[in-house]
């Protein structure tokens, strides 16, 4: 799912990049030299490096803050946080045969997850 997403983002910027580095890359040589031209670019380069390494590690908390990006493995961090805070197995069941319990517990949680949304 964040595959996709990922490689569309990055093909856009690479082919961007292709097509707007040879509109200024004739006078920004001129201007400030080949060997300063190089290491403008080199340094640029070097800045994103730790990029990948930084969405490996802040990437959950990122996604959470975010309204737009899909994040089910938050969402099922959130859903198992409730299960533990209600019980585990009370929550499931409810102790009721016909499990209306449990229906009425998972209409609360969406309930107070859509709260929590509506918060932030």
């Amino acid at each position: 799912m964040f595959a996709a997403s990922a490689i569309a983002a990055n093909t856009i910027m690479r082919s961007l990049c292709g097509a707007i580095f040879p509109l200024f890359a004739y006078y920004m040589f001129e201007g400030i030299g080949i060997q300063w031209g190089m290491t403008l670019l080199g340094c640029l380069a070097t800045m994103f490096i730790p990029m990948p390494f930084v969405f490996y590690f802040y990437g959950k908390k990122i996604r959470a803050k975010s309204k737009f990006a899909p994040a089910p493995d938050i969402q099922q961090d959130k859903r198992r946080d409730e299960e533990a805070r209600m019980g585990g197995d009370a929550g499931l069941n409810g102790g009721s045969p016909d499990g209306q319990a449990a229906a009425s517990g998972s209409s609360q949680s969406e309930d107070a997850e859509k709260a929590r949304k509506e918060e932030v």
